[in-house]
Parts: C-alpha cells; structure tokens; sequence
C-alpha cells in the first residue's frame, strides 16, 4: 500500500532539503560570518469564542471557532561577534496596538538575556492585519469597542505569544547568510479606492496603481539549515468578509502555513522553519478582485485559500531563485513623535508652507467602512462626505435624498455624539475637507488612539525597512521611498520596504490628493492632511541619521494605560450540560466509512473555548490508528483542511450549553486506513468556578481510496428508463429519465478496496453532487446522504460476470444491508424493498 499521508510527505520533502543542501553547501559556507540569523514562532489566537473580532468594526461578528490558529513569527538578524542584532516580528493579528508594544518591551526587560542586547530601538513588531481574529487587547478605546471593552486575557496571550517568539528566534541564532530576491506578483491585488489614486498628480509616473513587487529574504546558517524567510508585499489582508465568524490568519496566514509545511514545519504539532507573510503598503490595496468582499472563490474559504497560493507560489519561487547576498551595514534607528501639534517643513507639504499636525479626529466617510472590503450598510452613510456636505444624507448609491438627518436616528445620534465630542472649530478648520464625526480625545484620561507614535527604521545591508505605525496607501508609501531614496543615494541601499502596521495602530497615511476627497481612508486619516508630510519628514531624518551615523532624539515616552481599563470584556460565568450528559460526549457522531475527498464531522457537547485558550495545544485533532493500536495526530484547527465550531446550545432546558464541531476535508491524497476525530477542552464549574479539563472522540471510521471508483456510472431500468438522483443528489431517486446527463451519472466506489469492481464487493453510489444512494429500513431509497455509513452500502451481485472485473453493458443487482434489493417500480420510482431478484432488480450498467 502506498504512503501517502502527512508524515510520509515531511519525510520526503526532508529528504530533498537535504540533498539540496549538500549539492550547495560551498556556496552557503562562502557567506559564512556575514550575518547572525534565527527564527522562532508562537501561538497567539486567544479565545475562539463569545469574543467580538477586530477591522471590520461589526459589532456582530463574534468569534464561532478557528480556521487557523494565528501565530507570532520572529527573526533575529545580527553581526557576527557583535551586540548588534535587529528583531523583526510579523504577528497573525490586525494591527500592532501601542499596549502590546509596551507589554512586549516590558517582558524584554524583564529577560536577563534578551535585555542585555535588545529594547525598543531595534525590536519591531508588525501585523498582518487580519480582520478575523480576537480583539480587545488595545489599551486605548477604538479597537476594542467591538470587543465590548478590554480583554486582559487576549492581551496576555498576544503579549507572551510575541515576546516567546522572540526569545526563540534570538536563543536559536547562529552564523549564517541572507539573500535577497524581488519578483512581481500580478493579478492578486487591486487598488481599492481607484478614483482618489487618480487625484495624485504623480499617478501617470507609475504604471500599476498598487505596488505589485514582494521583497523576500532566505535565512540560512552556516551549518547549511534553512531557518526562514520574510516576504513584504502589500495587500489588505480581508479575504475573509465581515460575515466570517471563524478565527484565521486570512491569506497571509494561510500562506504562511504552506509554505511552512512545504519545509516540513507543522506547528503545533512540530516547529522548525519559519515563514513570515508581512504586510505593506496595503492601505488602498484588496485581494476583493471580483467585487464587494469577494476575492473570486467558490466559497470564502476558497477565495483565502486562492490568494494564499498565489502569495505562496510567489515566494516559494523567489525563494528557490535567491541568488543575491545581502551584506553591509546592520543599523537601526526609533523615535516616538507626539503627533498633535508636530511641526511639519515646507519641503514636505502640499501647501509650500510650514504646517502643522492636527488634534486627531474620525471622519464621517470612517463610518461607512470600505465599500469593497468592509461597508457598514449603514443607511445614509456613504464615502466622500466632506464639511461641504456633513448636513447631507446620502443613501447607497451616493445619491443625495434629505438635508437633515430626520428619519435616520441612529444616524441623528452620532450626529450628536460627533458635536459633543468635537471640540472647538479649531478642529474642523485643520481638518479641513474633513467633517469631524469623534474626536479622537474623548477626555482626558479616554482616546480612541495614541497621539504619540513610533517611527523606526531598520538598515539590513542593501535593505532599508521602514516600520511605519499604520495604514499606508499605495502613492503616500510612493513618496516616501522617493525621498528616502534620495537621502540614502550613496551608500549601498538598493531596496526600501515598508514594514506595516508597526509598533502602535494610527489609522490611515494618505495622500493630501486622496484626503481631499474623504474616501474612507482619508476619513480615517486621523490626523489631518500633513500626516504623509509628518511621516517624510520623521523617516527622512532618520534615514539622514543611518548616513551619517548618529541616532535621533527617543522623543516623549507615550503613557502606560495598562492600569487604567475601566470597561473589561464578561468572561464565562459557567458551563452546563443536561443531568445524562457528559462533557466531550457526542451529540452527533462521524459515519463509518468516508471516501478520500470526503469531508469527515462530529459534534459534541462541550465547555467554552473561552475557559483555556489551548495555546500551543488545540481543540480539534484528526488521529490516524497505527499498526500497535496507538493513535498519531496528523491535523489539528491549524490546518486548511479542518474547521473547528463552536455554537451555543440555545434550548430552552440547557442555556448556559455549548457544542463544538469538528470538521476534516480529508485530502484526496490521505493514506487509507482508520481515523478518529478528537475534541480536547475545559468546562467551568457553576458552584466552585474551577476549570476542570475534558475530552471527547468520534468513532473510528474507515478512509477508503477514492481510486476505487468507476466515474459515470449510469443503471438503466429493465423498464427502458434510467435511474435518476433528482437535483443530482439532496432528494429522492427515479427511474424515469430516457438519456443519461449528468443526474444519471454516478460513481460506483468500491468499499473493499481489492484489484477492481467485482461480484460480491461492497460498493457505494455517490452523487455528482457528493450525495450517497441510502436504503432506509422500511425499503425507501433517497440520495439525501452526506457522508458514507452503513445504510449506504450496498452488495453487488454481477449476473453477467462472476469472476471478472465490472464492464459495460453489464447487469446487475444492488442489495441493501437491510437484506433488500433495489428495485425500479413502473411508476418511475426507485426503492429497496424486494427480497428477491426479479426483472425489476435487474439493471444494466453503462460506463463510459
């Protein structure tokens, strides 16, 4: 039998990495001493449950399970012989909050190895910027008002997840090289807000309106092991839409895990190589190619799984192709800057004259959301409502309908917590074309955004990486590099890369251009219209520093609020079961036997995922039986092909019930033999509030091959009429059709696995829809099933050929496990009720 399974591939690919390796292990040893490199990676996904997601703004877009945990991926690059080392951190989450950048450099501090080399100069955490994963870890208000306030347990979990990764990638350095390879990766994104790109007078200069190059970096030490790679490349991280409710990594953090299990990494299960997926320039960019919130999948899971591989196709070629040695100069420069007030120069600004940065204020174009990747559907919110019109209401299509906001209360009490909150028209006039729906200073001791900002720049050889503290468009990162470019002439930098959403979270950088028209980035550009002024200005006199060899002034040091949460999310308060139940029972069991390509379920009652965040761990494990009776987890949630969810049990007699769903899409290349689907979790006691741990698993079931399979199959009546699967499956079943299409067309499987179809074999009718024929006890026949158990077998009796293989023009007869034959009645109807084989249990296979 052949192995196909998991392992048998990690082996393989093993086995090739290492004959690769050995082929060039001259050319890694000739970079030997040049660089200090290492990797490491984390699990940070929080509660996969009752928790509100963070990006989309959609207060109802809770956490109902994972599609894949979400990760921390760390590189350490150093000097050799030195103490001089960056850290670059690419985490699965929306954005970098000033908090988690705080607690992480706190627990740095506290590690007596990492404190003696690294601080908050040549650390940089940055995002990928998924919308569906857990929110509630900010220690400002804005990003944790769909969370309905902090959550302490979330942040911690972040925070200890970065910091781990960290103290991996750093205690696993070594000596080793890094090479450098850029490639262009097309139709994968598009610019999202095209019309505001087209005001930028320098449009024309550029031939794409996105940035469509990804920057990539191989990690190898000297020894010959391959410890990682970094990509950039700029995207909104959103092919899952705002209605997804399982906690994922998106596309990057699909791709990531492809590229890691190429290289033979499974984590949890198995840690090794690290893939980093890094956002960009990504502020006007979208995967949605095919419209609002579609990124041109059959399903959204197909449309992550679409752009992932096309993001992993990229950088595995770039990779392979890295030829390109990074040496020179490791440097590193940061400085906090106090945004409000900040003094920008003329050699900046759009305006030809010094300004200044304004207090920080949301705009009423933020609460439409993007209409591609995230509208609100709030009716008479559109994008483009600027001061001229802020008294307007506008519905869906743009089209002005009312004057005032009668009729619209949700509409007419922002409106009132807008002038509240607003301030003075000192706001409104530096604003200016945007009309101020909150100020981002509620009060004194509540903002919905850090005012201070960290800026830092990173110098790796040839490589200048620009951490930038927000959301970047496509022309303001366009700028900035040309000026940096200009700075930097001379001294051996051929590539500047922005690093995105890095060290805090300040909305949107976008041009003066794209701001006047107040799309949704440019109401979000909280600042005002000399933000990209204030960024060009701060990165090129750090840029000016990296040349000349000095360091800018830290600047003010932004207040620790991690004291001062006064709205904290609700926990679980206790977990219930009915008096016969228990814990990891299940409510729905998987069926016997599946087909290769099948999808495999169970469900059980369970505790709330909240109680223990299984980090590190998992929820949901698809075990393979091995040959001395032990079980092998070969999946866990973090994979693409499982699902892990969880729903509240709403009956009447059981509120305080919960259950989870473990789903496996068994890959058509799985090994056969007998699996399990198990659950692992904790409950929380009503009466003492301990958390006690428990767990559950399916029935074995069978994975037969799907090679066993006669595709077209169709079974002609002795009534001269076909058998027909009415909707191709999902109904009952006829035999009244006179051609064969494709509802007359089935797979023939063969359970027991031998040389071919046969007299005597156990076999199963599938659907074109993925529907199995079932005889039900009291001799009805539908082909309602979705999965293959013991009514859907069925024995074949070949009246033409008792010895051989299955042929055309073959008749046979079908025997239930129920001891019934098939049967086409002459009313056209298909059931399985005969004892006896007659004419009308006879029927003659067509195969193509």
């Amino acid at each position: 039998m052949k192995i196909k399974n998991r392992l048998a591939r990690h082996m393989r690919d093993v086995a090739s990495i290492s004959i690769l390796l050995l082929t060039t292990m001259h050319a890694v040893t000739t970079q030997a001493g040049e660089w200090v490199v290492g990797a490491g990676i984390y699990d940070i996904t929080g509660p996969a449950a009752d928790r509100g997601m963070v990006g989309y703004g959609n207060t109802s877009q809770t956490t109902q399970g994972i599609h894949t945990r979400l990760w921390s991926r760390a590189f350490t690059i150093g000097k050799p012989g030195t103490d001089n080392y960056v850290v670059f951190v690419s985490a699965d989450i929306q954005s970098i909050t000033q908090g988690v950048h705080q607690g992480v450099l706190k627990r740095i501090a506290n590690d007596s190895t990492l404190s003696a080399y690294l601080d908050v100069s040549n650390v940089m955490l940055t995002a990928t910027h998924t919308h569906v994963g857990p929110g509630g870890y900010d220690h400002t208000v804005m990003l944790n008002m769909t969370a309905f306030g902090y959550d302490s347990d979330n942040y911690n979990v972040i925070v200890d997840g970065i910091y781990q990764s960290i103290r991996q990638a750093f205690n696993s350095r070594a000596e080793g090289s890094i090479k450098l390879a850029q490639g262009e990766l097309a139709d994968t994104n598009i610019n999202r807000s095209p019309e505001a790109y087209a005001l930028n007078p320098d449009a024309a200069d550029y031939a794409t309106d996105t940035n469509q190059t990804m920057t990539l970096l191989k990690l190898v030490k000297d020894n010959g092991e391959e410890v990682g790679m970094i990509n950039w490349f700029g995207m909104h991280n959103v092919s899952a839409s705002q209605e997804f409710r399982l906690i994922s990594g998106d596309n990057k953090g699909v791709a990531s895990q492809l590229f890691e299990n190429h290289k033979g990494a499974f984590p949890p299960l198995s840690e090794g190589f690290v893939a980093a997926f890094a956002n960009s320039e990504e502020g006007d960019v979208s995967p949605n190619r095919c419209g609002i919130e579609d990124s041109c999948g059959s399903s959204e899971v197909d449309g992550v799984n679409q752009v992932a591989h096309k993001q992993y196709d990229k950088a595995l070629t770039l990779y392979n192709n890295a030829n390109t040695s990074v040496s020179g100069n490791l440097a590193h420069q940061f400085q906090y800057v106090n945004m409000p007030g900040y003094a920008v120069s003329q050699a900046y600004t759009h305006t030809g004259s010094d300004e200044v940065v304004c207090e920080g204020t949301l705009g009423w174009s933020f609460t439409a959301g993007q209409y591609r990747d995230g509208p609100s559907n709030i009716d008479g919110i559109v994008e483009g409502m600027t001061q001229d019109n802020e008294g307007t209401v506008w519905n869906q299509s743009g089209s002005l309908i009312e004057t005032v906001f009668d009729g619209y209360p949700l509409l007419a009490a922002m409106n009132i917590l807008s002038d509240v909150t607003v301030g003075d028209d000192s706001h409104e006039a530096c604003q200016y074309p945007k009309p101020t729906f909150l100020n981002t200073k509620l009060t004194d001791g509540i903002r919905l955004y850090t005012d201070v900002l960290p800026f830092q720049t990173f110098q790796i050889g040839e490589l200048v990486l620009v951490g930038v503290p927000g959301e970047m468009t496509t022309m303001s990162a366009r700028r900035l590099r040309a000026d940096l470019q200009k700075t930097l002439a001379g001294t051996g930098v051929e590539h500047i890369v922005v690093a995105g959403l890095a060290n805090a979270y300040s909305g949107y950088i976008t041009t003066p251009e794209e701001y006047s028209i107040q799309h949704y980035a440019g109401g979000h550009t909280i600042f005002g219209p000399n933000t990209l002024a204030a960024y060009r200005q701060v990165f090129d006199q750090q840029a000016a520093a990296l040349v000349n060899g000095s360091t800018v002034a830290m600047g003010p040091t932004p207040d620790d609020l991690s004291d001062d949460q006064i709205i904290h999310t609700i926990g679980v308060v206790y977990d219930d079961k009915r008096l016969w139940e228990s814990f990891g029972e299940t409510t729905s069991d998987a069926a016997a036997v599946y087909l290769q390509g099948a999808t495999a379920s169970a469900t059980f009652r369970s505790g709330h995922p909240q109680n223990n965040f299984k980090t590190m761990g998992a929820f949901l494990k698809v075990q393979q039986k091995q040959s001395d009776g032990s079980w092998l987890t070969l999946y866990t949630e973090n994979d693409t092909s499982t699902q892990f969810h969880w729903l509240r049990d709403t009956a009447i007699d059981c509120l305080a019930c919960s259950y989870v769903t473990l789903q496996w899409d068994i890959p058509n290349d799985i090994e056969t033999g007998i699996y399990r689907l198990r659950h692992e979790g904790h409950w929380k006691s009503g009466w003492n509030g301990s958390i006690n741990s428990y767990s559950g698993k399916s029935r074995e079931f069978t994975v037969n091959n799907v090679g066993d399979v006669i595709a077209g199959v169709s079974l002609l009546g002795a009534h001269g009429q076909y058998v027909r699967a009415s909707g191709n499956g999902g109904s009952n079943v006829y035999a009244d059709r006179s051609a064969i299409g494709s509802h007359e067309s089935f797979n023939m499987v063969d359970l027991d696995e031998d040389s071919c179809v046969q007299h005597g074999d156990s076999v199963a009718l599938v659907t074109g829809g993925g529907y199995y024929f079932r005889a039900h006890s009291n001799g009805g026949l539908d082909a309602k099933a979705s999965a293959l158990g013991s009514w859907e077998r069925f024995t074949l009796t070949n009246h033409s050929d008792n010895s051989g293989c299955i042929a055309n023009n073959d008749v046979i007869s079908l025997k239930s496990v129920h001891n019934k034959y098939m049967v086409a009645e002459s009313n056209d109807d298909v059931n399985a009720n005969r004892s006896n084989i007659g004419s009308w249990e006879r029927f003659t296979v067509k195969i193509p």
